[in-house]
């Protein structure tokens, strides 16, 4: 894998005396022919070493090809965004590559992960050395020692997943990495249902790849092997490093928990490399001595988004106008560091180009979501039921499940799940057959995968959406019912939001604060028009009923809307920190305040910007300049 690994390895590879990293940089040097040939003859030599570790034998080299073949076939093509709908895409040709860095120690971080995203937005690629997918076992320059266990981190939907695919895709197809023998990419959400059950680390492989056992082969010691370990955020086993005993026996059966800690640690097939894929916040799970190297994703730079953008719209007219559209509002274009919300953005902007007479373009997050929500359920409704294109209404299912969902959304987003299975489903009431026959905007917006057993896993598209989802929900009991869901003795006036600002602001990791903007954007009359007919019923006017249900709750919408910036703006003057204090400048954003935002103008302008002028929070906020500069909102 254009590295050291074999280091030490019991298996012996045959080279030519000519080094796998020589081999690489001389195919780059021979003519198309004369690579293709050469190509092969590796691939020989390849199948030739790997026949010899068993004696001459060939069950392991049928072993590999038959693996190879599954798993071209499984990652070949891609679903972008929606699993199972949609435009079956090859990967080889959506692939764009992505920012991948070395980050350094194993500190975790703990901010809301769209924060980080505006941090790393600000950072110039040039300063970083990139990495390649293909490399990310191999020893930067200076750095001597081979890497067993490699972490990667990075923000939901910012392509960890997507980069795991594309590393085993081009294995399987014989492009890259051709010293590995056996590639076990091993997702949590399969663990998870293991949980409980006992196994050695043999039958574990045997069950998950079931090639290797039609093969009888059990010595993988004495093989090349790399375990790719994808989505540690989603793990729930315990991973108890401190108490789980030590195990080196392959074939003696333990819980899985236990083989995991002793893979990781090294006590396991010490000689295989181990690659870890995680959420940021989730880093801590694994001790630091047992990572070697800790890398992030960042996603897309500015140069990639428009490489996206222009891959996904052939039309060059359509990609330009999307491509200004995106970089003229720093809140989308920000987020469009996420691929996910690449093709978010895509999806809403795409619609409303060909088919609305919006007057005015989303430019805040939540604009952007409630159209999604409203693209998602039209498309769902027309592939499954037929519904008209220009049909404005929800259907009653779409409207129901959608509370089901942000039940589900909310009640999962309190405990930081992001994958949920059937008896969570079951406890928010939803019927999963009924849900995805009946509306479309469930097969839109939420994934099913099948894992062992046949037991489903579930996740909605992206954190994002679950977000969303989840500030609708509560939107919607407090309108509905007069419930406020983040209180239990604030139910009246304007303090379902500073409810919402008070529980947002005591999350040590900032895991509401997406949340908190959502909630708040939603309570601007031009967001909810967006949503007329989820939030309102269509013989009523939707502006009548918000209204009312608010004046009966709240007082005057006006005087909300005054009363939540006023009560903003004095927690930002307060004692914060610069992470928390930032999120609420974006949720004055998201409310199209920018009072404070002028303010701090006016302090530059004069030049009595001081720590007596203003708190330390605000000074030291982390808010950039361009971005007061900027003002009206556009941060």
């Amino acid at each position: 894998m254009k590295s050291d690994w074999s280091m030490g390895h019991p298996v012996t590879f045959k080279d030519g005396n000519q080094s796998i990293e020589k081999r690489h940089q001389d195919r780059s040097k021979v003519t198309s022919a004369q690579s293709v040939q050469q190509h092969q003859t590796e691939l020989e030599m390849n199948q030739e070493e790997l026949a010899d570790t068993l004696g001459g034998g060939s069950a392991a080299v049928e072993c590999q090809n038959k693996m190879k073949s599954h798993l071209k076939k499984k990652f070949r093509c891609v679903f972008e965004g929606i699993a199972k709908a949609g435009q079956r895409t090859d990967l080889n040709d959506f692939y764009t590559e992505i920012f991948i860095t070395e980050r350094g120690s194993g500190e975790v971080n703990k901010e809301h992960e769209v924060r980080l995203i505006e941090t790393a937005s600000r950072k110039p690629a040039k300063e970083e050395t990139p990495i390649r997918c293909e490399d990310i076992f191999k020893p930067l320059p200076g750095h001597d020692q081979p890497i067993r266990t490699m972490m990667t981190t990075g923000v939901a939907g910012i392509g960890k997943t997507v980069l795991t695919h594309k590393f085993t895709l081009d294995w399987a197809e014989g492009k890259t990495n051709q010293d590995i023998h056996f590639t076990f990419l091993l997702t949590f959400r399969v663990l998870n249902v293991l949980k409980g059950k006992e196994f050695s680390l043999v039958e574990l492989l045997h069950l998950l790849f079931i090639e290797t056992k039609e093969a009888g082969i059990c010595r993988f010691d004495r093989f090349q092997v790399v375990f790719i370990l994808d989505g540690l955020d989603e793990c729930r086993l315990p991973l108890d490093f401190q108490n789980n005993p030590i195990w080196t026996d392959v074939t003696k059966s333990t819980s899985v928990d236990v083989l995991l800690t002793n893979l990781i640690r090294g006590d396991l097939l010490p000689s295989a490399p181990i690659w870890i894929t995680t959420r940021p916040a989730a880093a801590n799970q694994i001790p630091a001595e047992c990572v070697d190297m800790v890398t992030e994703v960042r996603g897309f730079t500015d140069q990639q988004k428009e490489e996206y953008f222009r891959k996904r719209f052939r039309e060059e007219t359509m990609a330009n106008t999307i491509i200004s559209h995106v970089k003229k509002s720093r809140s989308l274009h920000i987020m469009c560091h996420i691929p996910v919300f690449c093709w978010i953005t895509a999806s809403v902007l795409e619609d409303i180009f060909k088919n609305s007479q919006i007057e005015e373009m989303p430019k805040t997050v939540t604009q952007m979501y409630s159209h999604f929500l409203r693209v998602q359920s039209i498309q769902g409704d027309r592939k499954y039921h037929g519904r008209a294109e220009t049909d404005p209404d929800w259907r009653s299912e779409s409207r129901e499940i959608i509370v089901s969902l942000g039940k589900l959304a909310f009640n999962q987003l309190e405990s930081g799940n992001l994958i949920f299975y059937e008896a969570d489903m079951a406890e928010c009431d939803i019927d999963i057959r009924a849900a995805s026959v009946y509306s479309g905007v469930f097969t839109q917006i939420f994934k099913e995968e099948c894992g062992l057993y046949q037991d489903k896993v579930f996740c909605f598209v992206h954190l994002s959406i679950q977000e969303f989802v989840a500030a609708l929900y509560v939107f919607m009991s407090f309108i509905d019912t007069g419930v406020n869901l983040l209180s239990t003795t604030r139910k009246d006036k304007l303090l379902l939001y500073q409810s919402a600002v008070d529980k947002a602001l005591q999350s040590e990791n900032g895991h509401l604060d997406l949340f908190l903007r959502f909630l708040l954007g939603l309570s601007l009359e031009t967001n909810q028009i967006v949503l007329r007919g989820l939030l309102g019923q269509k013989e009523r006017s939707l502006t009548t009923q918000i209204k009312t249900g608010l004046l009966r709750l709240t007082g005057s919408s006006s005087q909300t809307n005054k009363g939540t910036v006023s009560y903003i703006k004095k927690k930002i003057k307060g004692d914060l920190s610069p992470e928390r204090s930032i999120n609420l400048f974006h949720c004055l954003n998201e409310l199209n305040d920018c009072s404070l935002v002028k303010e701090i103008q006016q302090y530059l302008t004069s030049g009595s910007l001081s720590g007596e002028s203003l708190p330390c929070s605000v000074v030291c906020s982390g808010l950039h300049p361009t971005d007061i500069r900027r003002g009206a909102g556009r941060v």
